[in-house]
């Protein structure tokens, strides 16, 4: 286990997940049911989803080095490309649609809703794909997964139990063009490595 690898993780997935449409879905679901069981609910959703991804960055790790760089790298650029994209449209409003009109939820069906909003939010979304990428670009799974997951965990605890105090002093827009730059340069990084 390699703690800079983990800090680092941790910094890329926590700005990668603030501009994320999870986390309007954690603000609304933290504001309407019990902040506790949306947390435990998206933790275990999360949990999930990182051990898929490093599971996958783990089998992609043993493939030949150069073309391996060449995909990362793609996805890297494709991720940053995925957040701008983001930035265009609309595409919190769905997450947001599951998370309204809820607040009278038993203990586990809230628990049930948090995971299956932020699951479905997540699968084959910009975190999983980054989770992938540098647990076959590092090798170390076990530091990108520690890593990525305290990023998203601690990123969706913001919106669960702080919601719209905290990101409204936060300029999303700025986190998202930063998180474009960090996938941009990590994908002109690995593509260039290459050569």
């Amino acid at each position: 286990m390699h703690y800079s690898l983990i800090a680092s993780t941790f910094a890329i997935m926590f700005l990668a997940e603030l501009p994320d449409k999870s986390m309007i879905s954690s603000i609304i679901m933290g504001s309407r049911l019990d902040p506790i069981r949306v947390f435990i609910g998206a933790a275990a959703a999360f949990l999930i989803q990182m051990i898929i991804s490093v599971t996958v960055g783990g089998l992609v790790a043993r493939a030949p080095r150069k073309p391996l760089d060449l995909v990362i790298g793609l996805l890297f650029l494709a991720g940053a490309g995925l957040i701008i994209k983001d930035m265009k449209t609309r595409a919190a409003e769905k997450e947001e649609a599951l998370a309204k009109g809820t607040s009278k939820m038993g203990f586990v069906p809230q628990i049930f809703l948090a995971f299956v909003v932020t699951f479905a939010g997540e699968f084959g979304d910009l975190t999983q794909i980054v989770t992938a990428n540098l647990a076959a670009k590092t090798a170390d799974p076990i530091s990108v997964g520690i890593g990525s997951f305290l990023g998203v965990i601690t990123s969706t605890s913001l919106g669960i139990f702080f919601g719209s105090k905290v990101l409204s002093k936060v300029p999303i827009r700025g986190v998202q063009t930063a998180s474009v730059v960090i996938m941009t340069s990590l994908g002109i990084y690995t593509i260039a490595s290459i050569f």
